[in-house]
C-alpha cells in the first residue's frame, strides 16, 4: 500500500524504554523541524513508506493481525448479541434483523481517533507507530477521512502531510476528552495515563465503552506498575474499568521493542458493562491531577510534559 501522498538512510530502532519519547518531550530534545526543506520531506515520505512495507512483511504484523481481528470480531458479535442498543447512540432499537444490519454498518463506518504518536519526520518510533496506524486503516476498512489526529507537538508540515493523506489534524487539544457517538477506533500508543483516564470519563456510560476499541499502554502494566493508592486517587477511571476490560496484548518483538513494547488492544464487552450497579457510572467527576506529580500529558496552555 501506498503510505504517502505523491510528491534514504535506513536506521535499525535501539531498545529504550517507551517512555522515552515523553521525557525527550519535556525536555525538548530533539526537536521537529517546523518546515523541511524539499529533499528532506521526500526522504521523510520515503522512510514512512518503508516502514509500512517493513511492517507489512514482518512476522510481527502477522501475529498483531491476528490479534486484532480476534478482539475486533468479538466486538462486532457483542455488539450483535447486546440486549439493548450498542450503535450509533440515539437511534431506536428495532429486530435482530434490524441490528445485525446496524451491525454490518458499523463494519464498515468504524472510526479511528489517534492521540500522540509524536514527531514522525523526526522519530523513528513515531515513524513505525504512523506506519501500523496506515495498515489499521486499510486492513479495518476505516476511510482515511474518518481518522481524527493529535498531538501538540506535531510540526506545520507534519499536520499538512497527514492532511494529504486525506486524514483529519485536530486543531484543539482535547486532553484526550473525546465523546463518541459511534463505534471509534483509539489508536494511543505511549500515551500519558491521564489520557487514558480523561477518554474513560468522556465516555463513562456502557452506551459508549461499549462501542469503545483502545489500543496503547496495557491496563494490566498500568494496575502492576502503579501503586494501588496512586491508581485509585489520581487515575480513578483506570481503575474502576479494569474489572470490565478485556485485553490482548500485542507481540513480543525485539525489533520494535521500543515501538509497540507495553502496547494491548482493549474492549469493554457490553455485559459486563451492563453487570455493572447503578452507582459504578453515576457521579462521574472530571479529573483534575491537581496534586499529580507525573502527569505524562501536554495539558491545554502548557508546553512541556511533567515527568520523573
Amino acid at each position: 500500500m501506498s503510505a504517502c501522498p505523491a510528491e534514504g538512510e535506513w536506521k535499525t530502532i535501539r531498545k529504550k524504554k517507551g517512555i522515552k519519547k515523553r521525557r525527550e518531550r519535556a525536555r525538548g530534545l530533539p526537536h521537529a523541524v517546523e518546515f523541511p526543506s524539499v529533499a528532506e520531506r521526500q526522504r521523510i515520505q520515503q522512510k514512512i513508506q518503508e516502514a509500512v512495507e517493513e511492517l507489512q512483511s514482518s512476522e510481527f504484523w502477522i501475529v498483531c493481525l491476528e490479534t486484532i481481528q480476534r478482539v475486533v470480531n468479538m466486538y462486532h458479535t457483542d455488539q450483535l448479541e447486546s440486549p439493548s442498543n450498542p450503535f450509533p447512540i440515539g437511534e431506536p432499537p428495532g429486530s435482530v434483523e434490524q441490528k445485525k444490519h446496524n451491525t454490518d454498518h458499523c463494519r464498515n463506518t468504524l472510526n479511528s481517533v489517534c492521540y500522540g504518536i509524536g514527531n514522525f519526520s523526526s522519530s523513528i518510533s513515531s515513524r513505525y507507530q504512523l506506519a501500523l496506524l496506515f495498515l489499521l486503516l486499510e486492513t479495518l476498512q476505516i476511510p482515511r477521512d474518518g481518522c481524527l489526529l493529535f498531538d501538540p507537538l506535531f510540526t506545520e508540515w507534519e499536520k499538512k502531510f497527514l492532511k494529504d493523506c486525506g486524514m483529519v489534524v485536530l486543531e484543539e487539544n482535547e486532553e484526550g476528552k473525546r465523546s463518541i457517538d459511534r463505534p471509534t477506533l483509539f489508536y494511543m500508543i505511549h500515551c500519558g495515563k491521564a489520557l487514558y483516564n480523561n477518554l474513560l470519563w468522556k465516555n463513562w456510560s456502557p452506551q459508549k465503552l461499549a462501542q469503545t476499541i483502545l489500543i496503547g499502554n496495557s491496563f494490566k502494566g498500568i494496575e502492576e506498575r502503579l501503586p494501588a493508592r496512586v491508581l485509585k486517587k489520581d487515575y480513578t477511571y483506570i481503575d474502576h474499568i479494569l474489572a470490565v476490560t478485556e485485553e490482548a496484548a500485542f507481540p513480543s518483538s525485539s525489533r520494535y521493542m521500543d515501538v509497540f513494547n507495553d502496547t494491548s488492544i482493549h474492549q469493554f464487552p457490553r455485559k459486563k458493562l451492563d453487570s455493572q450497579p447503578l452507582e459504578f457510572w453515576e457521579g462521574a467527576t472530571e479529573p483534575t491531577y491537581q496534586d499529580c506529580e507525573d502527569l505524562e500529558i501536554i495539558q491545554k496552555d502548557m508546553d512541556c510534559f511533567s515527568v520523573s
